[in-house]
């Protein structure tokens, strides 16, 4: 039996873990003028580890919204035993490589100590690592596209794209962002995104600014909120050793291998 509540729409945040997901949750709840306050992603942009997909739906624009969000490779089908139907997939990817920035910050005991208890050592912060430790690290991610390859349920960065990329050919109600052009272009992504969804009169600047105050409300957790962060840490050599092995890929998400001499 199929539990999507009649009428409602429901939409998924995608994304392979750290690639902005959590930004576009606050983009999301801006556009739909949720309020700020403790504990209001979580209610109405659920994150699907720690809520259920069809419990609170937050009602915008003569309409019941249920938004949930998942680090999954795969659609969800069912969430903790509720059968239901996915509207839209809104899908974020981020350059590879700041993902593995993004989620080596993550998993150091100062931001998410349980997190990286399977990695080979723990740290406290990115900026404790010495070369080799960040290297052996960065192998992991080389060869794995992953920090975790044993999750198979989230699978690699590469893979994951390309899942939802199939999706979106396969029925055309997926959206796919990529953090940069969001990053450079806010606006005209955002009237994308309202657009997406069939949404109206809403609000750029003010889901802007609304975003911004949630993001900046934890800075360990989001950290730092830019593009190309990996050239402040990775040498030369680990970026030139990832595109030759990854530069297709790479190239087909629109990722050109950097000037590294300048």
């Amino acid at each position: 039996m199929n539990d999507t509540p009649e009428n409602a729409q429901v939409v998924g945040l995608y994304s392979f873990p750290k690639s902005g997901n959590t930004w576009l949750r606050a983009i999301v709840a801006g556009l739909t003028h949720m309020p700020n306050g403790p504990g209001v992603l979580q209610k109405y942009v659920t994150d699907t580890h720690f809520g259920k997909v069809l419990e609170n739906p937050w009602h915008f624009q003569d309409r019941d919204w249920y938004f949930y969000k998942s680090h999954h490779k795969t659609l969800l089908l069912e969430h903790e035993g509720e059968v239901f139907d996915t509207h839209k997939v809104l899908y974020i990817y981020r350059h590879p490589l700041d993902v593995f920035m993004s989620y080596v910050n993550f998993v150091s005991t100062s931001v998410s100590p349980k997190a990286g208890q399977s990695l080979p050592f723990q740290y406290e912060n990115v900026e404790d690592l010495t070369p080799e430790q960040m290297d052996e690290l960065f192998q992991i991610f080389l060869q794995h596209a992953t920090l975790f390859p044993k999750n198979k349920a989230f699978g690699g960065v590469f893979e994951h794209l390309a899942n939802f990329r199939k999706l979106k050919e396969e029925n055309g109600n997926v959206m796919i962002l990529r953090y940069e052009d969001l990053h450079d272009d806010f606006a005209n992504i955002a009237h994308e995104i309202v657009r997406f969804l069939g949404m109206d009169r809403v609000n750029v600047k003010r889901a802007f600014k609304t975003a911004d105050q949630r993001t900046a409300q934890n800075g360990k957790f989001f950290w730092k909120r830019q593009k190309n962060n990996y050239l402040n840490f990775l040498t030369n050599d680990q970026i030139n050793l990832f595109y030759d092995r990854h530069g297709n890929k790479l190239a087909d998400m629109g990722y050109d291998r950097p000037d590294l001499t300048e």
